[in-house]
């Protein structure tokens, strides 16, 4: 089995690829920093049978990473791996397709175990952690579906879009004529249903996720 792990810590990396391989769980670990290195990978290998993602990615805005892979590999499961276990983060994962979450402080028996899991086909899970009981809008769910539906190129040019670049930053950054960017553009406001930059920001932030202290807890939580 081959599973890539896409996490910008390098120590996280590490002790999660040697429990992989030394659990038998992977005959084949394969580790990226960011999401254009991921996106390299599958063009480079196929997408693997289990990716272990980490929420807050170089080069993703919120949950896009998750709804980019879910719509484009739907029948290759994605475990979420974060810091920010809110339950209400939790329920947004496991609606935006993820068939797993699992906290970065989990034992390694309780990761394995999930993993395992996962790998016979259950979905849903959330091991040692609360879920939240409302279920993700419909605009967010529609923002990720239409994320699952773009190109490796799109989602580059739309995730600089989300950080505030201008098309001539974004067609420097990507090596590529400044019409190139206008051309994917166009493409992705379609598949976003909108029609300007900043209905495609206000669009993306749909996928946003706030900081654990941003968000209200629920009672009984301190």
């Amino acid at each position: 089995m081959r599973c890539v792990i896409a996490d910008d810590h390098p120590l996280f990396r590490s002790a999660l690829a040697a429990l992989l391989s030394d659990s038998g769980l992977a005959s084949r670990v394969e580790t990226v920093a960011d999401v254009a290195a991921l996106q390299a990978q599958i063009d480079a290998e196929g997408a693997p049978e289990l990716l272990l993602l980490d929420l807050h990615m170089p080069g993703a805005s919120g949950f896009s990473a998750l709804g980019w892979y879910t719509g484009a590999y739907a029948g290759n499961p994605v475990v979420m791996i974060s810091a920010n276990t809110h339950p209400d983060t939790v329920r947004r994962a496991i609606d935006l397709g993820a068939a797993a979450f699992l906290s970065k402080s989990a034992s390694t028996d309780s990761i394995g175990g999930c993993l395992r899991r996962v790998l016979a086909g259950e979905r849903g899970l959330h091991p040692d952690l609360a879920i939240g009981s409302e279920g993700t809008g419909l605009k967010a769910l529609d923002v990720a579906e239409a994320i699952g539906t773009l190109t490796p190129q799109q989602f580059r040019v739309v995730a600089m879009l989300a950080e505030g670049l201008l098309n001539k930053q974004i067609a420097w950054e990507l090596g590529v004529k400044e019409a190139t960017v206008k051309a994917h553009m166009t493409e992705i406001f379609r598949k976003l249903g909108v029609q300007s930059r900043t209905q495609a920001v206000l669009a993306l932030g749909n996928l946003n996720v706030p900081e654990p202290d941003a968000i209200a807890q629920p009672p009984g939580s301190a």
